[in-house]
This record gives structure tokens, sequence and C-alpha cells, in this order.
């Protein structure tokens, strides 16, 4: 979880008040340290990275209703160029003018720049900010594509000139970044009207327009990114913190060559105009409060919401530095944190009943001590894997659900069948002792999206046959009451000639055999394996 650290009196002053950790509840935050007048504050929730930073947490505590930007329109630009579209496409950009940069409010200024780069930004590869002395720069500014050896600046800290490929080489931040751009054959560049570099994004600001020091009274802050809502959410982050600081805010016109989601021209920061509706009886479904309107309408409020609340139909509107809000339970939460998990009375249990383990949890239970019995050892694999896995790897055809945005490309799919899985274990102890005999059961999920309970076993040894894992699917089988035969398949997973469907009541409940050579290869298990899968659920 993200912890920042924040100035006692600082914050006090920003929230208007004396903050204790009853306030921080708010912010599903608490405080891990405090020391010398400064709080170390564990932030429970990596969803809002608004609270990153003590502006956030003192909004949170003091604002009631929907805070609003007061935003000067200007006329300066950030004109795109159509080279940089591929390689990192958008940009959002602010002018904060007449600011009191002193030492503590430059290292705030740098911890949230940091927070939401390295967290949110995951590492500057998604988001990173520059943010540069405003009276250096001169309109319209150009965000292009270059080739690397045609441009040259000092870099921050840096008096010394360096084109773009010396800095990925030699300044310790494109030693560290530059493996999120130097794929490309031209760099990102971010230029003024005279030719002066603002920065290298992602990597490293240039020494005379983002040096900012406490002598700084105007600044200019640009985002830029590979999501443009993200981009011109952590610009709207950023926004609001200077806004609290009481600097005057201008706006930047954004000046695209292609389409974006929110058209080719725009003016940032940006309301995204978020709202949601839903039924108020979702309060009481979920935390048995039965309140009234006003209370709604005072509780969403105190979050930072506005609300209206006609009928049974609450709407309230997002604040633009939220994009935590995906559905109304999220809203619902708030509502509960506004009144306090604590205040929530327990009801008295009104009936007592006797709990019991469910018919299918029992049946599964039998056939894993059936299958330890039989001298194998579980297994415990995750339900979510890869196409790669399911199919490639299995020299197999099949349809599998994946995810539409998966979080990493290891567990983009759903799991079909659990052999892949045995067999991505075996893989990774090649090194232990031989024979190796292990088994799993679990959920699995085919292309029409049913879910079924399975079970998979294999034995890895050089000399594992089909004999071998026949024997032990015959022994299960028959401890649990079920008759089956065999017939000859020719699934590709399996060898040729070595390999049968299991049969019960003229329905497919698995099938048995030999790994094939291929399968093994593709694994790099050295060693023969032979195996069965089950449909339990078919079983029962």
């Amino acid at each position: 979880m993200p912890t920042i650290e924040v100035n006692q009196k600082v914050l006090d002053n920003l929230a208007g008040k004396k903050v204790s950790q009853k306030d921080l509840e708010k912010c599903k935050a608490e405080i891990d340290e405090e020391k010398d007048g400064v709080m170390k504050i564990e932030l429970g929730d990596t969803n809002r990275p608004d609270l990153w930073s003590v502006e956030g947490i003192a909004r949170c505590i003091r604002e009631k209703g929907l805070p609003k930007l007061k935003i000067k329109k200007s006329s300066n630009k950030i004109i795109v160029d159509k080279s940089i579209e591929k390689i990192r496409p958008f940009i959002a950009g602010v002018i904060a003018k007449n600011i009191n940069i002193d030492e503590e409010l430059l290292v705030e200024i740098i911890q949230l720049q940091e927070k939401l780069c390295e967290n949110f930004g995951k590492k500057r590869e998604k988001i990173s900010i520059g943010v540069y002395k405003l009276d250096n720069i001169e309109f319209p500014v150009h965000y292009k594509a270059v080739d690397p050896k045609k441009i040259k600046f000092a870099p921050l800290n840096h008096e010394e000139e360096m084109d773009l490929d010396q800095i990925l080489k030699k300044h310790p931040k494109g030693i560290e970044y530059g493996h999120i751009i130097n794929k490309n054959n031209v760099y990102p560049i971010f230029l003024d009207s005279k030719e002066d570099v603002l920065s290298f994004p992602p990597i490293i600001n240039s020494n005379y327009i983002g040096n900012v020091s406490t002598d700084t009274k105007n600044i200019f802050i640009e985002v830029t990114g590979t999501d443009i809502k993200q981009t011109i959410l952590v610009l709207n982050i950023f926004a609001y913190a200077l806004q609290d600081r009481s600097a005057s805010l201008e706006s930047v016109q954004i000046e695209y060559p292609y389409k974006t989601k929110y058209g080719k021209s725009m003016t940032t920061p940006y309301n995204f105009n978020d709202s949601i509706s839903f039924d108020k009886r979702l309060v009481k479904k979920i935390f048995g409060l039965d309140l009234k309107d006003i209370e709604i309408k005072y509780l969403l409020e105190s979050m930072q919401y506005y609300a209206s609340v006609s009928g049974n139909i609450v709407k309230v509107s997002i604040p633009s530095y939220r994009n935590d809000i995906m559905h109304a339970v999220d809203v619902v939460e708030d509502i509960g944190i506004a009144y306090g998990y604590q205040n929530i009375k327990p009801l008295d249990i009104k009936s007592h009943t006797a709990g019991s383990l469910h018919y299918s949890t029992n049946y599964t239970n039998k056939i894993r001590n059936l299958c330890i019995g039989l001298g194998f050892q579980e297994v415990l694999s995750p339900i979510l894997t890869d196409k790669n896995s399911m199919v490639k790897k299995m020299e197999t055809q099949q349809n599998i659900i994946e995810l539409s945005n998966p979080m990493n490309e290891n567990y983009s799919a759903v799991r079909s069948w659990i052999l892949p899985s045995l067999l991505s274990f075996l893989s990774k102890n090649l090194h232990r002792e031989f024979p190796q005999k292990i088994f799993e059961t679990g959920e699995c999920v085919s292309s029409d999206t049913k879910t079924s309970y399975s079970l998979s076993a294999c034995i890895s040894s050089s000399m594992s046959s089909y004999e071998d894992i026949s024997s032990n699917l015959s022994s299960l089988l028959k401890n649990i009451g079920i008759e089956y035969e065999l017939i000859v398949s020719n699934d590709p997973s399996f060898i040729k000639g070595r390999c049968a469907e299991i049969i019960h009541n003229k329905q497919k409940i698995g099938v048995v055999g030999e790994v094939h050579p291929k399968v093994l290869n593709n694994w790099k298990i050295e060693k023969p394996v032979s195996a069965f899968e089950l449909n339990i659920s078919k079983l029962m």
C-alpha cells in the first residue's frame, strides 16, 4: 500500500482542523509513524491516487460537496505531432501561477510526482509528469518524436549537453527508464517555440527549463501517457493539489493531429462530468441502514460528491480526480465509510442453524483422500492461466475464455482443464526426486462459460506408462462406485494409440493416456508423463 510523509502542521492547516486518526478513516488511511512533526501515513486504497498527497488527504477531510477547479482560460497550446502517435500518444497540461514554493512545498510536489509516476504510472511506463519554469517557456510548445542523434540538451542537474542516445546510456534516469522507449527508432521530445527542450519524456527534464526551485513562482505541468483518460486524471489530481496551495490555474489547449476519445482538440484540466445513479434501497441491502434522503445526501456530500435524491433514485456527480467509481456499490461503500462502520449496529441472530458441508464438497473430499491413498501428492494452482499454456503448449485446439484487460499476461485466461497446470508444476520441479505423482481438483470453465469441477492426476518417471496411470484410474473409480469403459481416442495432447476416452453412462467424462513427447518438449519436461483428467461434476 502507498505510504506518504506529510508535515503535521501543513496537514492541519490545509484541513482546517487538528487531524486525528478518526479523521483519516474517511480516507482509508492510518498513521504509521509520527516523529518530529512529520507523519507517515499508510493509505489503504491503491485505487485513490488523489489521496497520495497532503493536499488530497486534507481535501478528503475538509471538503463538503463536489470540489471545483477555478480555471482561467488561456491561449497557450501544446501542439502534438503525428510522429508521436505510436510511441506515447497522449499529453495534458496546466499552468499554475503565483505559488509560494518553499522547501516543504517543493518536497510535496516531488513526492506526489514520484508516487503517481512510480505506482499509478507503473514506473513511468504508463504515466510520466514534468514540472517546468513557466517564465522560461515560449508557447506554443511542441510534442513530437525525433531522431535521437539530432537533439542535444543538458539534462536535469547536468551542465554537459547530450543527445538522447547518450542520455539513455549515461544519465541515471536514462539507464533506469530507457527500456520504456528504446525499442523505437525515434524518441519523444518536448520543445517550446524557441526550440528549447523542456524534457525528454518519460526520462528527464532539461536543466534550463525543468529545474524548479524555491525561487520559481510560476510553473507549467504536463503529463504524458499511453492512455488518454489516465493522463488527464493525473493532471487533474495535480491541478487540484496546486489549487489547494492557492495557485492561480490557467488552462492549456491540446491540438492532436489524430482522433482521441475526447476529440482532436481539447482543453486541460478536463472535467469528465461522470455521474452514476442507483436505487437508495441498495444502502439498506448492503449495510442494513434505513437512511432518510437528507442523510444519504449529507453522507455523500461529506465524501465529495454532488448528490440528489428523487423517489428511490440517488444520482451523484463524481469528482474529476477519481476513477475508482465503476459501480453503484462503490458509491454505497463511501456512504458506509462516511456513516462509520463502527456505528452500524449488528442484528441479533433470530434463528440458529447447524452448518454442514455441501454434497459436492464431501464428494470431492472423498476423491482427494483416495488420490492421497494411491500415493499422489496434492498441488494447488490458480484458476487463471494463459492461452499459450492451455492450447499451444498442449498441441491442441480449443476455445477458452480470455480476460479483456488482464493485469498480467500469465493470468490472462480462465483454465478449461487442469492437466496444463500439473505439467507446469512438473516443469518447475525437474530437480526433485522421481517418480513424481501429483493431482489436483478444482474449478474449470468451458467456452460456454459453464463452471465444473475437475480432477487431474499424473505420474512422471523414466518408466511412466499408460498401464501405470490407467490402473490408478481404475482403483479410484472402483472405490467411488463408478462403472466405466475406455474407448480409443486421438487426443493430440497424448500419444496416438496410448490414449483413451473415459465413458460413463454413454457420456464422456474424461481422458487418460501417455502425454505426447511434443507436449513434454513444450514444457521442457525430460521424463515420460502419463495422466488422466476427470470431470467430477459429471460424476456427481
